[in-house]
This record gives C-alpha cells, sequence and structure tokens, in this order.
C-alpha cells in the first residue's frame, strides 16, 4: 500500500501495514507447523520400511536355511534352531534390541513347511508429534519342492568307496536317486567296465569313475538316515533286547527242494542254515536272528510275505546268501518295522560283510537297512529285478562280479507301506 498518497491518512495507514506483516509472520508459523509433521512422518515411514525391509530379509534368509535342513531329514528341533540363528546372524544389534519376542518357528512335516513369525518396535526418529513406538511384524514360510526318492543311501561319513562298484557289475536305479554321505575324494568309485545308472547320483565328497549316467554330483549336503529313529523306537517297542532265544542252534534244513519247511516267529540263536529246500516264514510276523548268521546257500529257498527280518548280537551275526539260493520276500506294510525286509541293529557289527551273491531268485519287497554294517553284493546273477519296490540302505556298498543289482522305488512307493524316503534334486523356495 502506497501511503504516502493518501497524505491525511499517512499515519493510519502506515500502521496498517504495519499489522500486516505481523499477521503474515503469524500465519506463515501456524501453516509451517503441518508442513514440518508431514516432513516428520515422511521419515519416520521410510525409517520403519527400512527395518520391516531388514527384518524380512532375516526372517526370509531363517526359514531358507531351515528348510534345507528338513530337506536332507534334519531334526525337528535342529530346523527350529537353524531358523532362529540364521535369523539372528543376519539381523543387526540394534534391531535385535527392538524385538518384542523370539521368533516363532513352525515346521510342519506333512507339507514340507518353514515358517517364522517376528515383531518388533520401530521408534519415531524425528518427533513424537504424531504418534509414539510403532508395532511392526513380518512372517515368512519356505517350502520344498519333490524331488527323486533315493533308492540307495552309503550312510557311513568317512570312509573312501563307500559305495564301490568293481568288474562288469552293473548298477541299476530305476525311477530314484543314489546317494553317498562320505566326505572322502573317492567316496563314489567305480573300475572296470560296470556301470552306474540312475535318476541321480549325488555324494558329500568326491567320486572317480566314468561310468555314471547321470554324472555325480560332488559336495552334496549329508542326508540323515531317514531310519534311524523309527528303527530305535520299534525295536524298543518289540522288547527284543528282553527276548530269549525261542531256538538255539536250530540243525541245519537240508531236505528235499520241494519241502517245506515252516518257520514259526522268534528269536533264533546261534545261527540258521538253509542247505537245501524251502522255509517258509509266517506271514505277517517278525523273526530275529542273534549270535550267528542267517545262511541260504545254493539250493535254498528261504519265502515270507510281510515279515521282518532282524539280525542282533556279536559279530558272527549277518546275512549270507549263496550262489544260487533264492530269497522272495516282502516287508510289512504296516506296525513294527514297516517297510524294513531285513534290517541289523546298530550295535551289532559282524567281523566279514553281510553277502548276497547272486545266481538264484532274489526278488525282495521292502528296504535292506545295515546302519553300521557293510553290504557286499556279487555273483554272476541278477538280484532286484522282479521286485515292485527295493532300497538298500547300508553303512557302505560294495557291488563286485559280472551281475545286475536293480533298484526301485515307484512314484507312490508309500501307498505301498515303504516309509517316506529321503529325496535328492529337491528345490527349496520362499512362499511367502
Amino acid at each position: 500500500m502506497d501511503c504516502k498518497r493518501l497524505r491525511p491518512w499517512t499515519r493510519t495507514c502506515t500502521q496498517f501495514a504495519r499489522d500486516a506483516r505481523g499477521q503474515v509472520a503469524v500465519l506463515f508459523g501456524l501453516t509451517s507447523i503441518p508442513i514440518i509433521v508431514a516432513g516428520s512422518i515422511a521419515v519416520d515411514i521410510a525409517n520403519v520400511s527400512g527395518m520391516k525391509a531388514s527384518l524380512q530379509s532375516a526372517a526370509d534368509s531363517a526359514v531358507l536355511a531351515a528348510a534345507t535342513r528338513l530337506a536332507v531329514g534334519a531334526s525337528d528341533s535342529d530346523k527350529q534352531q537353524i531358523a532362529i540363528d540364521t535369523f539372528y546372524a543376519n539381523l543387526s544389534a540394534e534391531m535385535q534390541s527392538r524385538l518384542t519376542a523370539s521368533p516363532a518357528v513352525d515346521v510342519d512335516f506333512p507339507t514340507k513347511t518353514v515358517s517364522i513369525t517376528v515383531a518388533a518396535i520401530a521408534s519415531t526418529v524425528v518427533s513424537d508429534l504424531v504418534t509414539d513406538d510403532l508395532a511392526i511384524g513380518v512372517q515368512a514360510s519356505a517350502t520344498i519342492s519333490s524331488g527323486i526318492p533315493i533308492c540307495m543311501m552309503a550312510l557311513d561319513p568317512t570312509v573312501e568307496n563307500a559305495i564301490n562298484i568293481q568288474g562288469t557289475a552293473d548298477l541299476i536305479a530305476d525311477g530314484c536317486a543314489v546317494h553317498v554321505n562320505s566326505d572322502n575324494d573317492e567316496a563314489l568309485h567305480q573300475t572296470g567296465t560296470g556301470t552306474g545308472s540312475a535318476d541321480s547320483f549325488c555324494v558329500h565328497g568326491g567320486y572317480s569313475g566314468d561310468n555314471f549316467t547321470p554324472e555325480p554330483r560332488d559336495h552334496c549336503m549329508v542326508e540323515a538316515d531317514p531310519m534311524a529313529e523309527k528303527f530305535a523306537s520299534d525295536w524298543a517297542a518289540a522288547g527284543i533286547d528282553d527276548m530269549a532265544c525261542t531256538v538255539t542252534d536250530l540243525p541245519q534244513i537240508n531236505t528235499d527242494e520241494a519241502t517245506v519247511t515252516n518257520l514259526s516267529p522268534g528269536v533264533y540263536c546261534g545261527g540258521v542254515s538253509i542247505k537245501k529246500g524251502i522255509v517258509q516264514l509266517e506271514q505277517g510276523q517278525m523273526y530275529v536272528f542273534r549270535d550267528g548268521p542267517l545262511d541260504i546257500q545254493a539250493n535254498g529257498r528261504l519265502l515270507g510275505e510281510e515279515v521282518a527280518v532282524l539280525f542282533d548280537g556279536d559279530d558272527t551275526t549277518r546275512l549270507v546268501t549263496q550262489a544260487g539260493a533264492d530269497v522272495v520276500t516282502s516287508a510289512r506294510s504296516s506296525g513294527l518295522f514297516q517297510g524294513l525286509a531285513f534290517a541289523q541293529h546298530p550295535s551289532s557289527v559282524p567281523a566279514q560283510p553281510n553277502i548276497m551273491i547272486g545266481g538264484g531268485e532274489m526278488q525282495i519287497n521292502g528296504i535292506m537297512y545295515f546302519p553300521e554294517q557293510a553290504l557286499k553284493i556279487t555273483g554272476n546273477g541278477d538280484i532286484g529285478t522282479n521286485a515292485a519296490q527295493f532300497a538298500i540302505m547300508a553303512n557302505t556298498i560294495s557291488i563286485e562280479g559280472n551281475g545286475q543289482l536293480r533298484i526301485k522305488i515307484g512314484q507312490n512307493y508309500q501307498s505301498t507301506g515303504l516309509p517316506d524316503l529321503p529325496e535328492a534334486q529337491e528345490v527349496v523356495y520362499l512362499i511367502e
């Protein structure tokens, strides 16, 4: 306003102009408050967003690590601890101080899923004009894609030649995978013209040999023994350690080839030798061979449907099938020792390997489980050709001679009564 043009009113006009400038200052001050508040909120939102991203990244890392352990069969508590340890390892100390509680980890075995839920407090950084501390939380889940069931596994963690293929012997894993836990540079070994074929070969250590299809992958993770916990539980539930000998030093079975000898279920001590004739095991029953071998010779034949054949005792206790022997058995489809056709207690370690020599009919439906024992397969016949579901898990496995060993696991093997088997080539990925 030009007060000079209003001479009679100059003083009044000047005063008015001064008063207007004061009002503008007041108005500007008042309108600055929401601008400052808005800026504070924007900074706080950015800060909270950064904290949440940090929390989410740590949670994602945690479930991926735990799911990877789930893929190799680690225990429930082990996977939970790995998730927690991984979470904290990927979170700053400042963010750890803001957690309102320990992370909650859930492992869902049927769906092969690991989840974690985490809550924290994010303080407002610039001011407390709008709100106090903000609660933030994240959740992450990881799962595992279906892989290839493992039908042959060598469990020894360090030995050389944990699986050894020699001569002209052929190993065929039909629709399934072969896995070696040993960390030795030659944990998987092949020499001669023999071959190994499977859907997958995976070895924790290294391998040697050219006749594998496909080429083995090395430095794979160690797979947990999938039978150990169930076997120990079933052994205790059956009360085998407290069972007295039902029969001791049974005379050698030597009849004509068509004669059937029915063997009652129980504990056979001192060894059982089948030189000639047919030995029939009772359907659905359990047989324990203690302190001596089960020896099936060239003209012997062992038959049994839904039976568990178990070994326990001193260093003479083992399975021996000689050239020309016939073994046609199947494992129980339910109850104790489900899926285990032949199995030996870990404390029972023979001085010589369990041995299967081909040449006869070898049709075993189920799992051969020798966790601390060596298994040697040799001869010039075929083993496992006609079995619907056949898997081998042993401390070490040697395949020699000029025969063929065929192991097989179908896609729906669980429906036949076999327990869940570990899988190869699984993929771990986030789902939340």
